[in-house]
């Protein structure tokens, strides 16, 4: 049994099945799962909402105004949604998946940041087989998606995305299989001290 306030950070690929990860995580150790929709489904009908969905829905990875803001290197455009992401979660524990959680909770103890990543190929078959994508589409859909994560990383953190030190473990996906991942991340959370 996992402690009530562990925090588990998963970044990853797209296609890299971190949502099958997540749901073995949740399974075993009972703890909630904090993604976009929950986060806002925990703020709708506050004055948080706006401001959550802002965070999640405008990325202006193609604008003008969004690489303007790059080049300004705004600072503090993430004070206001991780405050929510933190009010939420308080100093409860759960899965964050993606949120840039392993830049927000990098300092908060009994925390462990998760980045999974596979070759381009594996993560075009997991898509074609787990959502019905053909070749073109899930290749497509790869780019895109990562390239909006690598953008919103950068933007809120400032720091690059899937980067090995941002990370205490940094899995293989295609080489472990979502089983692998599990096991791995059973043990290490054992080795830490984590669960029993």
């Amino acid at each position: 049994m996992a402690s009530k306030n562990l925090i588990i950070t998963i970044g990853r690929e797209h296609g890299t099945m971190g949502s099958k990860i997540s749901a073995g995580l949740i399974e075993k150790l009972h703890l909630p799962l904090y993604d976009k929709n929950s986060l806002l489904d925990a703020v709708r009908g506050t004055d948080d909402y706006d401001e959550l969905n802002a965070f999640y829905n405008d990325r202006k990875s193609n604008s003008l105004l969004y690489a303007i803001a790059m080049s300004e290197n705004i600072e503090h455009s993430n004070v206001v949604p991780f405050g929510i992401i933190k009010k939420i979660i308080e100093d409860g524990g759960g899965i964050v998946m993606d949120s840039c959680g392993n830049y927000l909770f990098r300092d908060r103890p009994n925390t462990v940041r998760i980045f999974l990543h596979a070759k381009k190929e594996t993560r075009i078959e997991n898509l074609m087989k787990y959502m019905n994508l053909s070749k073109r589409q899930a290749k497509k859909e790869i780019e895109q998606e990562d390239s909006k994560r690598y953008d919103f990383h950068k933007y809120y953190t400032k720091e690059i995305w899937g980067m090995s030190n941002g990370y205490e473990l940094c899995l293989d996906e295609g080489i472990l299989g979502i089983d692998g991942c599990l096991e791995v991340i059973f043990h290490y959370l054992k080795v830490r001290g984590l669960i029993d």
